[in-house]
C-alpha cells in the first residue's frame, strides 16, 4: 500500500537531507549567480539519496535483526509490511533513478569544465550511492562497524556543501570545509542520538557504534561536541571570508541547541531520546536558513 511506501520513506527525514546543498549553494551566492537548474537537480539527487538510504537501512536493519525490540518509527520489512524481495527492487530503482539525476546534474553544471572534474564527480555520485545503500546493507555494512559518523560527516558535510559549492561556481575555496564539517557534524548528532536511544538493542543485534562503545554516559559527551563544535567553526568560517556582522545570525540556534543538551544530559531513560531527534533535526535546519540568509545580507 502506498501509506507504507511512505513510511518506507521517512519523509521527516528528508529536509535535513538536503540541508547542505541549500547552504553550500547560498555560499556561492555571495559569489556568483546562481544556476537553478543545477539546485534543483542536486536538491533531487540528495533526496533520492536519502530515501535510498531510508529503504536500505529499513532491508539491513530486518535481516539483521537490529528492529526486534527498537524504539521509534515503525519499519516495514520486520513487521512484514513490505516484502524484503520488493524492497529490494525498489532499492535498484531508486539507485538507478539517482545515477540518472545525479548525471544529469553534472553534465549541467560542469559541461565547459575539464573531463577530469566530471569524472572525480562521478565517482563522489557513485559513491554517495554506495554510502546511502551499505548503512546496514550489503556485505559490509558500515553502519554496523562504528563508522556512521564518519560516512555522515562525509557525505552530508563535506560533499554536499562543498559539492554543491563548486557546481555553481566552478572553483573551490578550502574554507568552505567548516560549514562542510559543522553541517555533517549536526547530522552526525542526530544519528548519535538514534543509536544512544537504541544503545543497548544494537548492541543485541550485533550493531556496533560510536554510543554503544563509549556507553550512555559517555556517549553524552560525545553529543555535546557534536553540538557545540559546529558553531565554534562557523566563526572561523565568517572570519575568514569576512562577511558582516549579519552572518551571525546563526547563533540565534544557540538557545534551542542549549535547551537540547540539558534535556539530552537529564535524560536517564533512553526511549526518551526519541523525542530529541526532531528538535536537532530543527536545530541543524535552522542553523543552516539563518547562515544562509545572514552570509547573504
Amino acid at each position: 500500500m502506498i501509506k507504507h511506501w511512505l513510511a518506507a520513506v521517512r519523509l521527516r527525514t528528508l529536509p535535513l537531507s538536503v540541508s547542505g546543498i541549500v547552504l553550500g549553494t547560498s555560499i556561492a551566492a555571495v559569489e556568483t549567480s546562481i544556476n537553478w537548474s543545477v539546485f534543483a537537480l542536486a536538491v533531487t539527487t540528495a533526496l533520492l539519496f536519502q530515501v535510498l538510504s531510508n529503504f536500505s537501512n529499513d532491508l539491513g536493519d530486518a535481516i539483521k535483526g537490529a528492529d526486534q525490540k527498537r524504539q521509534g518509527e515503525v519499519r516495514m520489512v520486520s513487521t512484514g509490511l513490505i516484502s524484503a524481495e520488493k524492497m529490494k527492487k525498489a532499492i535498484l530503482a531508486v539507485a538507478m533513478l539517482s545515477l540518472l539525476t545525479g548525471i544529469s546534474l553534472l553534465y549541467t553544471a560542469l559541461k565547459d569544465q575539464s573531463s577530469l572534474v566530471f569524472f572525480v564527480f562521478l565517482g563522489l555520485a557513485i559513491a554517495s550511492i554506495w554510502s546511502a545503500i551499505h548503512y546496514t546493507y550489503g556485505s559490509f555494512p558500515y553502519g554496523y562497524h562504528r563508522l556512521g559518523e564518519v560516512f555522515v560527516i562525509a557525505f552530508f558535510g563535506i560533499v554536499a556543501v562543498g559539492g554543491s559549492y563548486y557546481l555553481q561556481t566552478g572553483y573551490w575555496n578550502s574554507f568552505v570545509l567548516l560549514p562542510g564539517l559543522a553541517s555533517g557534524m549536526f547530522a552526525s548528532a542526530v544519528l548519535n542520538l538514534n543509536n544512544m536511544r537504541d544503545i543497548d538493542t544494537d548492541l543485541t543485534s550485533g550493531k556496533y557504534t560510536v554510543a554503544n562503545f563509549l556507553g550512555f554516559l559517555l556517549a553524552k559527551v560525545y553529543h555535546t561536541i557534536l553540538v557545540i563544535l559546529p558553531i565554534i567553526l562557523t566563526h572561523f568560517f565568517i572570519r575568514g571570508l569576512h562577511y558582516s556582522e549579519y552572518a551571525y545570525l546563526y547563533l540565534l540556534i544557540v538557545p534551542l541547541v542549549l535547551s537540547h543538551l540539558v534535556r539530552v544530559w537529564n535524560t536517564t531513560e533512553k526511549h526518551k531520546l526519541d523525542s530529541e531527534l526532531k528538535s536537532m533535526a530543527l536545530s541543524t535546519l535552522l542553523y543552516v536558513l539563518l547562515l544562509s540568509i545572514g552570509i547573504n545580507i
